[in-house]
C-alpha cells in the first residue's frame, strides 16, 4: 500500500486541493501491470483501474479522497473532476468540525476533571434547573435525596425553595441588580439545611448558572487532614485538632472526645495559630473552611 503508483502519480504532477482525473495520466492498463493492482485487487476480484483523486499539498495535514471505476467504465471527465471539488470542500468542513468537536470534548473532560479533583458539589444548570454539568460530589451528594435530588436531569427542591432558586437563577441570568446568590435549603433528616451558592456561569446571559452545594454536616476526609499537614507542618494531634474544629465541636468537646485536658488542647492550638498565621480560633476555622477538598462527601459529623 506504501506504493500505491495513484499516490505518486499525483505528487509527480503536482496538482494538490483540487481534484485531478488520475487515469488520463496512468490508462487502465497501466496500472493494472502495478503491484498494487496485482498483490491486492486482482486477488480479491477487483477489477479498478481509474481513479479520480484530490489529496493535500505534501508534508500538510488534511484530507485525501478519491473516486474509483472499474477499468471498463467511462474514463473520467472535467465535469467529474469539478463534482469531486465540490464534495471535497464539504468533505473538509465535515473532518474540520469533527476535529474542533474532539478538542473541545477534550477540553471538557479536562475541566470536568478539575472540578471532580476539587471534592467540590457544583451543578451548572439554565434557568429551568436543568442538569448542563455535574461533578462527582454532588451526584454523590444528590443521590442521598436529603431535600434536594435530580428528575429526569432536572433539580428538584421543596417547592417554596424550589420558587426562590428559580427567582434567584432567572436575576442572574437576566443580570437583575439584586439578585439573589445565596440560599438554605431545609433537609427532611434533620440535619443542617444544605447551603446554596450561585454564580453566573458566563458573560452570556445563556450560559445559566453554577450552582454550589455545601453541606455542613460532613466530615473532613483523612486525606484532607495528610494535606492539611503537609502544607503547614502539622503534627497527627494538631491535624485532628483542626479537623474537629471545623466540624464545629468545642475545646471541651474534643477534650472529652480525646481523653486529655483542656490545657493540652490550648497549647496545641497556639501552635496551629503559629503554623497557620492566625491569631484567633474563628480565623483558623474560616481557613480551614477554605481549604481544597475538605470534606468526603457523605461521611456525616460526630
Amino acid at each position: 500500500m506504501h506504493d500505491d503508483p495513484w499516490t505518486a502519480l499525483s505528487l509527480r504532477l503536482g496538482r494538490f486541493g483540487r481534484a485531478a482525473a488520475l487515469d488520463s495520466a496512468m490508462p487502465p492498463e497501466d496500472f493494472q501491470r502495478t503491484a498494487l493492482y496485482n498483490d491486492l485487487m486482482r486477488q480479491a476480484g477487483d477489477d479498478t483501474g481509474r481513479c479520480l483523486g484530490v489529496a493535500p499539498p505534501p508534508g500538510r495535514e488534511g484530507v485525501m479522497l478519491a473516486v474509483h471505476r472499474a477499468a471498463d467504465d467511462a474514463a473520467f471527465t472535467a465535469q467529474d473532476e469539478r463534482r469531486l471539488d465540490e464534495v471535497y470542500g464539504h468533505v473538509r468542513r465535515v473532518v474540520a468540525l469533527r476535529r474542533s468537536l474532539a478538542v473541545e470534548r477534550a477540553r471538557g473532560a479536562r475541566l470536568q476533571n478539575l472540578v471532580d479533583q476539587s471534592g467540590e458539589a457544583i451543578l451548572h444548570l439554565d434557568r429551568n434547573l436543568r442538569v448542563v454539568a455535574i461533578s462527582a460530589a454532588a451526584e454523590r451528594l444528590l443521590e442521598k435525596r436529603d431535600g434536594i435530588f435530580l428528575r429526569d436531569r432536572r433539580l428538584v427542591l421543596p417547592v417554596n425553595i424550589e420558587t426562590e432558586l428559580r427567582a434567584a437563577i432567572a436575576a442572574i441570568i437576566d443580570r437583575t441588580v439584586r439578585a439573589r446568590t445565596a440560599l438554605l435549603c431545609p433537609r427532611p433528616s434533620g440535619r443542617r439545611a444544605y447551603r446554596l451558592r450561585l454564580l453566573p456561569a458566563g458573560f452570556d446571559g445563556d450560559a445559566g448558572v453554577l450552582l454550589r452545594i455545601d453541606d455542613p454536616d460532613v466530615t473532613p476526609s483523612p486525606d484532607w487532614q495528610v494535606a492539611l499537614r503537609g502544607v503547614y507542618g502539622l503534627s497527627a494531634m494538631e491535624a485532628d485538632l483542626a479537623s474537629r474544629l471545623l466540624a464545629d465541636h468545642s475545646l471541651d468537646e474534643i477534650a472529652a472526645q480525646r481523653g486529655v485536658t483542656r490545657e493540652t488542647l490550648r497549647t496545641q492550638l497556639k501552635s496551629l495559630f503559629h503554623k497557620t498565621g492566625v491569631t484567633r480560633q474563628s480565623s483558623l476555622v474560616r481557613l480551614l473552611a477554605t481549604f481544597p477538598a475538605a470534606f468526603d462527601g457523605g461521611a456525616p459529623r460526630d
